[in-house]
């Protein structure tokens, strides 16, 4: 039988340990904990019970700094300190963990933002909708997406590796369909204007090296000098987007322009990394046009209305793709090159213009 105790005003506890179990809830009214522990005595007895006792007193915000913590390795300022005043001895293990992103950060401080005081039993397809939606109001359909992504990511590690079970299940939310693919080529005239544009030391041989290798930011802020091998010519390439470690040929003008640049104490490539990469692309890039319009008002020299504009630092490998697919017509050779593992989305990646195909038929005409 169930024990149903009076703990103040507005406070009644129903208790229950029957067959394994050892359960307990509070109600505002002793009718509300009577009715409770009918129903959850019944279903025990059934063999049908589902104690979601957790996922009812867990909030989503206590999840997200559980998931900081054990998934992303990110530790509360306290026990950072602790940590670095703990001696490590050499029996110690080092705990393995996965890097955090900054993207996925940032998302989960959104979630946080919106979601964390509720707790996680109460988050249906419903919420996470609504949730959409709201943000629907001031980013793009892409990025909503990887927002629900996160979320669903979150629940999934309720679920799955701290045993909470959810009383709805993990949430099913569509995605939402993205025709995000883009066509923008880079022109030999943006790059310099770029690269003339910037306060960045190091951002113009960034460019031109991911206009030469079709690197990734994070592969070229993670280029370290041991990986690159000048005699053969290629590049280790670590922590890249599909989590493998590749090595990448480099075309000739890659090689001389890395054995060109000055060596660094930390051992890296360059010094700007992640987000301050494409900030220096795009403060070069709005530099570079505010002069470009200014020059052509004072010459009455028509305005090119596409230079410069709607350009970022990633459409450089796309031009990068494009550029080496003339040299390795092979798709499977220029996948090699780029990293690519889908061959499908190599060929979003490689912006081939018309034009250049009527060139090439006309060329090698029947």
């Amino acid at each position: 039988m169930a024990t149903i105790t009076y703990r103040g005003e507005f406070q009644w506890r129903a208790s229950i340990r029957r067959k394994g179990h050892q359960i307990s809830k509070t109600f505002f009214y002793q009718k509300d904990a009577d009715v409770w522990a009918r129903k959850t005595e019944s279903e025990i007895d059934r063999g049908i019970f589902i104690n979601t006792n957790e996922a009812e007193r867990t909030t989503l915000s206590q999840l997200i700094k559980r998931y900081k913590k054990e998934k992303l390795n990110i530790k509360p300022k306290s026990e950072s300190e602790a940590d670095e005043k703990t001696p490590k001895t050499k029996t110690d293990k080092t705990k393995l963990s996965i890097k955090a992103q900054p993207q996925e950060v940032s998302r989960l401080n959104i979630i946080e933002k919106a979601l964390g005081s509720k707790i996680i039993g109460a988050i249906t397809t419903s919420v996470i909708i609504q949730f959409r939606n709201t943000r629907l109001e001031t980013i793009q359909a892409n990025s909503a997406n990887r927002e629900i992504t996160t979320l669903n990511r979150l629940l999934s590690y309720a679920h799955d590796d701290c045993k909470i079970t959810l009383p709805h299940g993990i949430p099913k939310v569509k995605k939402l369909s993205v025709d995000d693919a883009r066509e923008r080529r880079v022109s030999d005239a943006e790059i310099e204007a770029i690269c003339n544009n910037t306060s960045s030391i190091e951002l113009a041989s960034i460019v031109k090296l991911a206009l030469y290798t079709a690197m990734r930011r994070g592969e070229i802020s993670n280029l370290m000098r041991i990986n690159i091998d000048l005699t053969v010519p290629s590049a280790k390439l670590m922590e890249t987007k599909n989590g493998k470690n590749r090595v990448a040929p480099l075309i000739p003008t890659a090689a001389e322009l890395l054995k060109a640049l000055p060596a660094r104490i930390d051992g890296f490539v360059f010094g700007l990394k992640g987000e301050y990469i494409s900030q220096a692309f795009e403060r070069a890039r709005d530099r570079a046009l505010a002069k470009y319009l200014n020059e052509c008002e004072l010459n009455g020299v028509k305005i090119d209305e596409n230079f410069l504009v709607n350009l970022r630092f990633h459409d450089l490998r796309h031009e990068a793709t494009s550029r080496l697919a003339a040299l390795l017509p092979n798709v499977i050779e220029l996948s090699r090159v780029t990293g690519h593992s889908d061959l499908k989305m190599l060929n979003r990646y490689y912006q081939v213009s018309v034009d250049d195909l009527a060139k090439k038929m006309a060329v090698n005409s029947l």
